[in-house]
C-alpha cells in the first residue's frame, strides 16, 4: 500500500498535492502533508463554509477572537477534545484545557476563566460514570493547578453520547489592546521553542482526530498534560510577549512543531528553515518525523529578533524553563526542514498550508419539533428525575471558581459565570449551551436566542460569540446538510443581531462503530456591563410576584422583537421595579421556576396555560418583583404580559397539583451523587 494511503490521505487530496507540488513528495514530506491536510488541521470539509461570518474584524484569523472593552481586549474561544476523551478521558480533558488556554495565551492575554460543555450517555451506565468522573477530574486538576477559575458550563446526558463523549472547552483571557501579540512571523528572525522537552506523546493526534473511532484507536495519540509546568509557561509567555523584540507567538497543539511554525510563516508571508537537531528532546532516539509531529504539551513557539535573545533567556531562566532556537525565517516562501545538515523537506508554504477543500451537499429536511406533554403531573415527575435537570453540584463543586478574585458569581445551576474585569472596571459574563433535540437549523437558533436572553436577564449587553460545531462523518450527505444548515443559521442570527462570531472550531468524525452523535452546535456568548449598578442579581424571595413578559406564540427568530424585550427589561430594572429576571430555556416555564425553588428553597404557585408549562425556549422573560407598580408599568408597553403567580411557602403548586418542595429538593440535589456512588 502506498504510504499516503497508510497515512489516511484521501486520493483526491493527494492528487491535489501532486498537482500543486508538481512532483511526488518524499517520505518525510508525505508525513507532513498527512498531518497538515488532515480534517483536524486543514478543515477540508468545513473551511469553504466558514469564511463569511459576521465579525468585528478584531484580530481576525487568530488563535482566538476578541471583543474590546475600553482599552482592553477579552480574547475567547471554544474547542473540542472529543476523540482524546473517548480514549483516555482524564488526559484528554486535561490537554483539552491546556490547549484552549494556550490559544488565548499566545495572543499575550492572561487566561481569566474556563467553561465547558460536556455530553455523556445516561447516568445509569457504568461507561458514563467512568467518562464523567475522569473528564471532570481532568478539568478540575488542570484548571485548579493553573489557577484559572472554571466559572460556568453545561452537562448533557443522552444515549447518543454513550460511546462518544463530547468534551468542548472554553477559555477567555485579557490583555491591553496595544500589547496584543499576533501569530504572523516576520522575515529574518529567529524561531524559538519554549517549554517541555519534545517526546512522542500525542504522536499522530491530528490524524487520529480526523477519523472515526474504533477498537484499535490508540492511546498513544492522546497527549499528556502538566498543569504545574503550564503555570510557569503562562507567566513566562506573558512576560516574553510584552517584549518589543518578540514579534509573534503561536502555541503548539495539533501537529506540534509542524503546524505552529508553518502557520506562523504562512500568515507572515515569509519562509522558514528549521533545524531539528536543535530541538530539546526527552531522549535522543526520537526520529525527525516524530520531532515534527509530536504533540507534547506545554510548548510555545516565538518569533523573536536576534537582538532579543538575551532578554528572552533572562525570562526563561527566571521560570526555570527550557528553550531552543530551532530555525530562522526568510523571504523564500519555502518551508525547509533540516536534520544534521540533511535537507528533509522543501515545500512551498502555500502548498503545505492550503489543502484540498470539499464541496458539501444540502438536502431538504423536515423540522423536528419538541414533544408536547399535556399531562402536567407526569411531565413534572419526569423532569425532577431527569439527570439533565438535576443539580450538577457533583461536577462544579470540584472546580475552583474563586481563584484570581475576579468571580462575582459562578457556576451553580444558573449556568452563567460573571467576572469583574478590574482592568476595565466592568463586569463580563459568559454562558454556554447546546441544543440537539430539534432540526439542526432550529437547534442552533434556539441556542443562540437562549444565550442572548440569559445574558439580558442578568443585565448584560450581548457582544460576541464563539462556537464548536460537533458532527459525525462528513462523508454522509445528511451530516453535510446538517452542517450547512447549522452554519447558515448561525451566520443569519449573528448578522441579524449584530453579534460577531469571533472564533470557532469544527469537530467531525464523532462516531464509534454504528453509533453517531446528533448535530451538536455548542455556542458560548459573552456580555458586558460597564456600569456596576446595572447588574441584575439572581435573587428570589418569598412573596415575589411572577410575571411573564413576551408573546409566547411568537415563532420567528426576530431581532427587533428580542431587542425590544431587552430594552424593556433593562428599563424596568433601572426603575427598580424588578427583583430578578429569568429566561426560559430547556425544561420550559415550570423547569425555570423550579430551578429557583431548588436554589433558594422557596415554593411557588402558578396558574397558566397547561400547553405552555413545559414548552422550551419560549420567547419571553420571567419577571420577579415585590413592587406594586410593576403591573401598572407593564400596561404602558405594547408587548403582551400576564401574571402567573408568586414564590411562597414550601410547596410547588401548579394549577391544582401540589408537590412537596423538600421532597423535590432531595431528588434533584442528590440524584447524580447517588448514581455516581453506586
Amino acid at each position: 500500500m502506498d504510504l499516503y494511503k497508510k497515512l489516511k490521505i484521501e486520493d483526491v487530496v493527494f492528487q491535489n498535492i501532486l498537482k500543486k507540488l508538481k512532483r511526488k513528495p518524499n517520505e518525510f514530506e508525505t508525513y507532513l502533508f498527512a498531518s497538515m491536510h488532515s480534517e483536524h488541521c486543514g478543515y477540508l470539509h468545513s473551511k469553504k463554509y466558514l469564511d463569511d461570518f459576521f465579525t468585528n474584524n478584531n484580530f481576525k484569523n487568530e488563535n482566538a477572537g476578541c471583543i474590546k472593552i475600553k482599552d482592553y481586549c477579552v480574547f475567547f474561544k471554544i474547542e473540542s477534545h472529543n476523540h482524546p476523551c473517548a480514549i483516555e478521558p482524564y488526559q484528554g480533558s486535561m490537554t483539552g484545557i491546556g490547549g484552549i488556554i494556550r490559544d488565548v495565551l499566545s495572543l499575550g492575554a492572561r487566561p481569566i476563566c474556563l467553561l465547558n460543555s460536556l455530553k455523556f450517555g445516561r447516568i445509569y451506565s457504568n461507561k458514563t460514570k467512568y467518562y464523567l468522573s475522569e473528564v471532570v477530574r481532568g478539568i478540575s486538576d488542570y484548571g485548579n493547578s493553573t489557577g484559572i477559575p472554571v466559572i460556568s458550563g453545561e452537562t448533557i446526558f443522552n444515549n447518543n453520547f454513550e460511546n462518544i463523549p463530547i468534551v468542548n472547552v472554553f477559555a477567555a483571557g485579557v490583555v491591553k489592546a496595544d500589547k496584543v501579540k499576533l501569530s504572523s512571523a516576520k522575515k529574518d528572525s529567529l524561531i524559538v521553542l519554549l517549554g517541555s522537552k519534545t517526546g512522542v506523546d500525542g504522536l499522530g493526534g491530528a490524524i487520529f482526530a480526523s477519523d472515526v473511532l474504533n477498537d484499535k484507536s490508540s492511546r498513544n495519540s492522546v497527549q499528556i498534560g502538566d498543569p504545574y509546568l503550564k503555570k510557569l509557561l503562562i507567566e513566562a509567555t506573558i512576560k516574553i510577549n510584552s517584549l518589543d523584540t518578540t514579534l509573534a507567538c503561536q502555541d503548539l497543539g495539533a501537529s506540534g512543531i509542524l503546524s505552529s511554525t508553518s502557520e506562523l510563516c504562512y500568515k507572515g508571508n515569509c519562509g522558514a528553515d528549521l533545524f531539528l537537531q536543535n530541538v530539546h528532546l526527552q531522549n535522543k532516539n526520537i526520529t525527525p518525523v516524530e520531532i515534527m509531529l509530536s504533540e507534547t504539551q506545554e510548548r510555545m513557539a516565538f518569533i523573536i529578533k536576534e537582538e532579543g535573545v538575551e532578554e528572552f533567556k533572562k525570562i526563561v531562566d527566571e521560570f526555570e524553563l527550557e528553550y531552543s532556537i530551532i530555525g530562522k525565517t526568510n523571504e523564500s516562501h519555502q518551508y525547509r526542514v533540516f536534520y544534521n545538515n540533511e535537507l528533509l523537506a522543501d515545500i512551498p508554504l502555500k502548498v503545505l498550508c492550503e489543502p484540498y477543500l470539499y464541496t458539501l451537499k444540502s438536502i431538504e429536511k423536515k423540522a423536528v419539533n419538541n414533544i408536547e406533554y399535556k399531562n402536567t403531573r407526569e411531565k413534572f415527575l419526569e423532569i425532577i428525575n431527569d439527570e439533565n435537570f438535576c443539580s450538577k453540584k457533583y461536577i462544579y463543586s470540584q472546580f475552583d471558581q474563586e481563584v484570581q478574585g475576579r468571580t462575582s458569581f459562578s457556576q451553580n445551576d444558573n449556568a452563567i459565570g460573571v467576572l469583574y474585569l478590574k482592568e476595565a472596571d466592568s463586569f463580563i459574563a459568559f454562558c454556554i449551551e447546546t441544543n440537539y433535540k430539534n432540526s439542526a437549523k432550529v437547534a442552533v437558533g434556539n441556542s443562540f436566542l437562549n444565550l442572548f436572553r440569559k445574558l439580558v436577564s442578568f443585565g448584560f449587553e450581548p457582544l460576541g460569540l464563539t462556537n464548536c460545531l460537533n458532527f459525525s462523518n462528513p462523508d454522509d450527505i445528511n451530516v453535510q446538510s446538517d452542517f450547512i444548515d447549522t452554519v447558515e443559521m448561525l451566520k443569519k442570527m449573528s448578522k441579524d443581531f449584530l453579534i460577531p462570531v469571533v472564533s470557532g472550531n469544527v469537530s467531525f468524525y464523532n462516531e464509534f462503530k454504528n453509533d453517531k452523535i446528533p448535530p451538536c452546535a455548542t455556542l458560548a456568548m459573552i456580555g458586558v456591563i460597564q456600569e456596576k449598578d446595572k447588574l441584575i442579581k439572581p435573587n428570589v424571595f418569598s412573596g415575589d410576584n411572577i410575571f411573564l413578559l413576551g408573546d409566547f406564540e411568537f415563532k420567528n427568530f426576530d431581532f427587533s422583537y428580542e431587542n425590544k424585550l431587552k430594552n424593556i427589561v433593562f428599563d424596568l430594572y433601572e426603575k427598580r421595579l424588578l427583583r430578578s429576571v429569568k429566561s426560559i430555556g430547556k425544561f420550559g416555564l415550570v423547569g425555570t421556576l423550579l430551578k429557583n425553588s431548588l436554589f433558594y428553597k422557596v415554593g411557588f404557585e402558578i396558574n397558566f396555560k397547561k400547553e405552555l408549562y413545559f414548552r422550551e425556549f419560549l420567547p419571553c422573560y420571567i419577571l420577579l418583583s415585590d413592587s406594586c407598580e410593576l403591573e401598572n408599568e407593564l400596561k404602558k408597553i405594547d408587548i403582551p404580559f400576564c401574571y402567573l403567580g408568586k414564590y411562597v411557602g414550601d410547596k410547588i403548586k401548579i394549577d391544582d397539583l401540589i408537590f412537596n418542595l423538600d421532597e423535590v429538593i432531595q431528588i434533584c440535589q442528590n440524584k447524580i451523587n447517588f448514581e455516581m456512588e453506586k
